[in-house]
């Protein structure tokens, strides 16, 4: 008897790991959207469509990783892996950027978000989804 996705151990390993590092990417996402709301309101000398931008960069960002965040903990549905694997290849990225001291000052949240991101990226690649129900009986 072939084990289906959900017995198999790293399947297993790789949805706790990825429902634990989206948990904390949308935690972390909605602190930064209040900053970044809170600057947009603070700027009001700033240009409005800079300050637009960023807000609504954020906002969606945000609203993108809650989504996966949401599936990755009802459904485990195929679309969430591939979601999951693009956060964290473009979080690689940016985590890269802030430790060259390209996207700001090189602290240490640069190497935090590579930790998450390499996390993220292992653990939605050994998370698959569950099998539709017509091939599991």
């Amino acid at each position: 008897m072939n084990a289906t996705p959900v017995d198999h151990l790293p399947t297993r390993v790789g949805w706790v790991a990825l429902r634990i590092v989206l948990l904390l990417e949308v935690v972390g996402g909605a602190w930064l959207l209040w900053n970044v709301a809170g600057g947009f309101f603070a700027a009001s000398d700033e240009p409005l469509g800079g300050r637009l931008s960023l807000l609504l960069a954020v906002a969606i960002w945000w609203g993108w990783i809650a989504i996966t965040a949401w599936g990755a903990w009802t459904r485990r549905a195929s679309w969430v892996r591939g979601s999951a694997i693009t956060i964290h290849v473009l979080l690689f990225a940016a985590a890269t950027g802030i430790l060259q001291g390209l996207l700001g000052p090189q602290t240490t949240l640069g190497l935090e978000l590579l930790v998450l991101a390499l996390v993220g990226f292992v653990a939605a690649v050994l998370a698959k989804p569950d099998a539709p129900a017509e091939l599991t009986s």
